[in-house]
C-alpha cells in the first residue's frame, strides 16, 4: 500500500453523500475519498490496499440501524477507530436560474424524501423517488428538468454546481446519522471510550440475561443493544452492544472475559473515542 492509497477514505455512494460529508468533518476539507456502490466495497477497498479506511453510517436518531452496514460488521475483520455524528440537514437545489416557486417535484432517496414528507406537502411539492441523494443531484445537474429539484446535502450542491433554493426541509431537527471510521489497527487512546462487540448466546433460558450481566455488575453502561437474525441458523439471534469503556481498562478485559465464558461467539469490534452526543432539545411545553 503506498502513502496515497493510505489517506484515502472509502464510503458508499456517490461523490457529495453524506457520508463524505462526515468524512470531511472527521478529516478535514483536504482529504482525499473513494467511493463506493455499495458497503462490502468499502471493506474491500481497506482489505486490498485501495484505502486506508472507510466511513460506514450504523444508525440513523430517526430510521434506526442501518442494517446492512451491521452486517458487514460480522462478515470483515476491520476495526472501528472513531465514531463520527453528522446533523443530517436537507437542501432544497437545482440549476442555477431555478427559483422556488417554480419547482414542482423533488427528486432523491426515499428515506430522505420520507424525513421531509409534512415539508414537501406544506410547500406543494411531488415527491419523485431516486438511489441516492448525491446521485439524484448529480443526475439533475447533468440533465436539468423544469420545474425539478434535487434534496440533497450541501455538499453535493457544491459537488455538482446546484443553487441551494431552500435548507433544513427535515421535519424533524433532531436528525443524526452515526458512523464509523473503520481501518485496520486500533487507535491511540483517547479518554471517554466506547467498544463494540458482536456476540451469541446459547439457546438457553437466562442466556441474553446472563451476559449482559458481566457488564452490569461491574457498573458497565450499555449505550446500544441491537439484535439480527442469524444468517446460518434460522430464529438464533446475533446481539450488536456498545457500552462506555476501553477494552484496556482492567474491568471491561474481566467483563469481555466473562462474556466470553457464557457466550457462544463473542467478536470484539474495537475501542474507540466517543464522539459528543448531541444536545436533546427540550420537550415543548403543553
Amino acid at each position: 500500500m503506498n502513502k496515497k492509497q493510505n489517506t484515502l477514505v472509502a464510503f458508499q455512494g456517490e461523490p457529495g453523500a453524506y457520508s463524505e460529508q462526515a468524512i470531511r468533518r472527521h478529516f478535514g476539507p483536504e482529504v482525499t475519498t473513494l467511493p463506493c456502490r455499495a458497503f462490502a466495497e468499502i471493506f474491500e477497498a481497506i482489505h486490498h490496499g485501495r484505502a486506508g479506511h472507510g466511513m460506514l453510517p450504523v444508525e440513523n436518531s430517526l430510521a434506526g440501524t442501518v442494517v446492512p452496514a451491521y452486517d458487514q460488521l460480522v462478515d470483515h475483520d476491520l476495526r472501528i477507530q472513531a465514531e463520527v455524528i453528522l446533523k443530517v440537514e436537507h437542501c432544497l437545489m437545482a440549476p442555477a436560474g431555478a427559483t422556488l416557486a417554480g419547482i414542482r417535484r423533488v427528486i432523491s432517496h426515499p428515506q430522505a424524501l420520507a424525513q421531509c414528507e409534512q415539508t414537501l406537502r406544506r410547500l406543494g411539492l411531488e415527491p419523485v423517488a431516486h438511489y441516492d441523494t448525491a446521485g439524484a443531484a448529480r443526475d439533475l445537474a447533468a440533465n436539468p428538468e423544469p420545474g425539478t429539484a434535487a434534496l440533497a446535502s450541501e455538499l453535493a450542491a457544491q459537488t455538482y454546481g446546484l443553487t441551494i433554493l431552500a435548507r433544513n426541509l427535515e421535519d424533524l431537527a433532531f436528525n443524526y446519522t452515526r458512523f464509523f471510521l473503520l481501518g485496520l489497527a486500533d487507535p491511540p487512546r483517547q479518554d471517554p471510550s466506547k467498544t463494540s462487540v458482536i456476540f451469541t448466546t446459547r439457546h438457553t433460558p437466562g442466556a441474553l440475561y446472563a451476559v449482559l450481566g458481566e457488564l452490569a455488575q461491574r457498573g458497565i453502561n450499555l449505550t446500544k443493544i441491537e439484535s439480527r437474525p442469524r444468517r446460518n441458523r434460522p430464529w438464533h439471534y446475533l446481539f450488536y452492544v456498545d457500552f462506555e469503556g476501553h477494552e484496556d481498562d482492567p474491568v471491561v478485559r474481566e467483563a469481555l472475559l466473562g462474556i466470553l465464558k457464557r457466550a457462544s461467539f463473542l467478536k470484539v469490534l474495537g475501542s474507540y473515542p466517543a464522539a459528543q452526543p448531541p444536545a436533546v432539545p427540550e420537550a415543548p411545553d403543553d
